[in-house]
């Protein structure tokens, strides 16, 4: 890396030292004579040379003029030798030529500069050829977010062809809100500001992509910031893949309800007097070890699962739903009160009553706080201990 930044500093200074006409001229001219009195590999490597200075200096315009000069030169040299020979003499033209122009095309795109018999900003020849190599999108808008220039990539990432994209409008290719982000974005850029951020991008048949996006300004030959340039990744797999984890990492495997880690979570969150009055009400499935020994471990699973559909369906969505144990649930209840704390243990009872596929029971115990000076581990406690006082002797549960 380091050896990449030194190559690229001194490339730097060679590019701005030969943007003088003179000393392009000159080096042009030095090559141009090595090359007449070296041998032809070494010859034409040499003259090479010369057409890149000219292009390094001029785009492709520098390349062509200093190509002509060039073949001009050696076909020069080859008469005053007496080794003329048309056939490489032509040869020799025409390899500068395509040299000037593809060197060149890079070069003038790079610098913004517009490229003979095309429009400025738009890539061409070579340089699209290159651009359309790579496996990232890559775009160039303006300063109003109009596409001027999307590689084959970016076009298929959205579902179109790149022909489709020239001239329209970032905000066809997003919701409202991102859009107003990809605007935000524009503002750094006038400034000189690169960065990379998320975002997301609708498809031609409307699906969704999360895409990674590096946004750098697009700055032309006066030195002014014409629009941005941004290299898009599509990341949809991993963003899927993180929310996957995300999932695993806050529910239960077998039941699909929160687990004990995302519960604890939720209480040191619901610790704050905007949620008072908080209850919470704790679940335990009786004699679930008599049900594993009866009918295996598999119905046991059956009736965990049957437990949380229970539950779940007879509170609110804002409340929380956790498997904080093997065989015990608990369901946190901020804002609520201890009239409707028992409503909704009530409800859960019922449910569980009428639920006959259950094969055992619940036994539910509720409490509620009040104020601050109650902790929430001492509401946890006290809803366990309502549990554990009503527990049965039967298989089915009643209530405190």
């Amino acid at each position: 890396m380091d050896a990449a930044r030194v190559w690229c500093g001194v490339w730097h200074r060679v590019e701005m030292a030969l943007r003088s006409p003179v000393l392009a001229v000159v080096t042009s001219a030095a090559l141009v004579t090595a090359a007449c009195i070296a041998g032809r590999e070494a010859s034409l490597v040499l003259s090479l040379t010369a057409v890149l200075v000219g292009c390094v200096h001029g785009g492709v315009r520098g390349g062509l003029v200093f190509a002509v000069l060039t073949a001009a030169a050696s076909g020069g040299c080859a008469l005053a030798r007496d080794t003329w020979q048309a056939s490489a003499f032509l040869w020799d033209t025409a390899l500068f030529a395509v040299g000037a122009l593809v060197f060149g095309s890079l070069v003038d795109a790079a610098h913004g500069r517009a490229v003979p018999g095309g429009e400025e900003y738009q890539a061409q020849g070579a340089y699209e050829a290159l651009v359309n190599l790579m496996q990232e999108g890559m775009v160039l808008v303006d300063l109003n977010e109009s596409i001027l220039f999307a590689n084959n990539a970016f076009a298929q990432m959205l579902g179109y062809t790149a022909e489709e994209l020239i001239g329209k409008n970032l905000s066809e290719f997003t919701s409202p809100e991102e859009y107003r982000v990809y605007r935000e974005k524009t503002k750094w850029r006038k400034k000189g500001r690169s960065d990379r951020y998320e975002s997301k991008m609708i498809r031609k048949d409307g699906e969704v992509v999360d895409v990674l996006v590096s946004g750098t300004p697009f700055v032309g030959s006066d030195g002014a910031v014409k629009g941005t340039i941004g290299v898009f990744w599509d990341i949809t797999d991993r963003k899927k893949e993180e929310e996957k984890l995300k999932y695993l990492s806050m529910h239960d495997g077998l039941t699909g309800v929160y687990n004990r880690a995302c519960f604890e979570h939720e209480m040191r969150r619901l610790d704050a007097e905007r949620y008072l009055p908080v209850s919470m009400i704790i679940c335990d499935v009786d004699n679930l070890k008599q049900v594993n020994d009866m009918h295996g471990h598999a119905a046991g699973d059956a009736v965990l699962r049957r437990a949380a559909e229970i539950v779940k369906g007879a509170v609110r969505a804002s409340d929380i739903v956790a498997r904080i144990g093997g065989d015990e649930f608990a369901v946190l209840l901020p804002n609520t009160g201890s009239n409707a704390a028992k409503a909704i243990r009530e409800r859960i009872r019922q449910h569980a009553a009428g639920a006959a596929d259950l094969l055992t029971g619940l036994s539910l115990g509720a409490a509620t706080r009040e104020t601050m000076e109650m902790s929430m581990s001492e509401l946890f406690k006290s809803a366990d201990d309502a549990m554990y006082s009503a527990k049965p002797s039967r298989a089915r549960a009643c209530a405190t």
